[in-house]
């Protein structure tokens, strides 16, 4: 029987550092956890507190191409983002080079799979990362401070492993762009997206007749609300 909540955290969130300015700061995973943990809130019957993993390739690829990938691989080692790199999203701004950029991104996606395994094994009723939520990032192309899409690729990685026919929820103030795309013409992946109109708010998208293509027809659902 399934027990509980898995809350899935590692100090390697911190790793996930675009820049010292940049608004998207990894401290605030690390507050949020000793906020929790000076409440008590892991000591609760039934919590327990869960390394994450990287991602490997193959689970990369699920969501990303190779080409990507290999160009974030590279660009990790230099932190070096040239203007051929901008097609690719990376660069000054939303998305800026960083050493190690490669393995702080995986390690998100590989903790969403994390949660995806403890869930899907019945070994928890819930599992959590508060790291992931990367929802921006295309199949070749970072967007909106995510490199790697974690909830698209642990959603195709259940899809894939288990057979699931996933339902997605999104509601953060921006339309789930990334997540919405990749599975655009699925049938068996349920879309849903609340977020601020994108008459108002990056990324500009999630209107109401984004309904899904193909098979897909239907499984897109956009609720774009006023500011």
């Amino acid at each position: 029987m399934s027990i509980g909540t898995a809350f899935v955290y590692s100090e390697r969130f911190q790793e996930y550092d675009l820049s010292p300015t940049h608004p998207l700061q990894p401290i605030r995973l690390k507050l949020t956890y000793e906020l929790l943990r000076a409440y008590g809130f892991f000591e609760k019957s039934g919590m327990a507190v869960v390394q994450g993993r990287e991602a490997t390739d193959d689970e990369l690829a699920l969501v990303h191409s190779p080409k990507y990938i290999d160009v974030v691989k590279n660009v990790s080692k230099t932190a070096e983002a040239g203007a051929k790199l901008y097609s690719f999203g990376i660069g000054p701004g939303d998305n800026p080079a960083f050493e190690g950029m490669h393995s702080a991104s995986s390690f998100v996606v590989g903790s969403s799979i994390t949660a995806v395994d403890l869930v899907m094994s019945g070994k928890v009723e819930h599992a959590i990362n508060i790291s992931g939520g990367l929802h921006h990032a295309m199949r070749d192309r970072a967007s909106g401070f995510c490199i790697y899409n974690d909830a698209a690729c642990a959603i195709a990685y259940a899809s894939k492993k288990y057979g699931a026919r996933v339902a997605y929820i999104d509601i953060d103030a921006h339309h789930g762009d990334g997540v919405q795309w990749a599975f655009y013409d699925r049938a068996d992946i349920l879309t849903i997206s609340l977020h601020e109109s994108g008459f108002f708010l990056f990324p500009g998208t999630g209107f109401v007749d984004e309904i899904g293509s193909g098979e897909g027809t239907g499984y897109s659902v956009n609720i774009p609300l006023e500011p």
